[in-house]
């Protein structure tokens, strides 16, 4: 059987069965339960709301590609551990509206290059503000080739391009004296050559 002896002072030694001394733990009973029920409770609760309090939104984006360099889209992803409060989503300084298409996944449509920037604010307070530069769309005016112009038998002729969203040769018109507008009489939508009617 398992036996014990007193120090002088009062301590206690114990023993097992065969005699071999049984070591206590050198600390006290009381310390262990102050840190197994206070001390380690205590920590990890605070260190959850300090976890809370200071979560911040992630925000993810990407501009997509353009088949006419006149829309694009721009497509992000929301990340919080706590729920939205706020969002705001603008281009330059414009609110743009904004498609969720499924959870915390949302799309624009966009129709000009700029900044595009995207602000979220979670429960706790805490914001987060994300932007991206859209430049794949053409905001680049048709050039005329200078060279190309000539006046001939009563008409202007010259050549007009764009090498990204094209020309839109129906918008195209003479101004004279006066305010008068005149259309293009020829118009080769391949070669990009214009002719217009010269008045005197």
């Amino acid at each position: 059987h398992s036996g014990q002896k007193r120090r002088s002072g009062g301590q206690r030694l114990l023993y097992d069965a065969n005699g071999v001394r049984i070591k206590q733990s050198r600390f006290p009973q009381k310390l262990k339960r102050a840190l197994l029920f206070y001390i380690l409770p205590y920590l990890v609760l605070n260190g959850i709301i300090f976890f809370l309090v200071t979560a911040t939104p992630d925000i993810n984006m990407n501009v997509g590609d353009t088949d006419d360099y006149q829309t694009t889209k721009v497509e992000f992803e929301v990340n919080s551990l706590l729920p939205i409060s706020e969002m705001s989503v603008k281009m330059e300084s414009a609110d743009v509206p904004y498609t969720e298409t499924s959870r915390h996944h949302y799309t624009c449509d966009i129709n000009q290059n700029g900044m595009f920037y995207v602000t979220v604010k979670s429960w706790n307070g805490m914001q987060t503000t994300n932007y991206v530069n859209v430049s794949v769309l053409d905001d680049t005016a048709p050039s005329i080739d200078e060279a190309s112009c000539t006046i001939s038998n009563g008409y202007l002729t010259f050549t007009i391009e764009d090498s990204q969203s094209g020309v839109d040769f129906d918008s195209i018109y003479g101004v004279y004296d006066g305010g008068k507008q005149v259309k293009p009489t020829k118009i080769d939508t391949n070669t990009g050559i214009v002719s217009i009617p010269m008045y005197s």
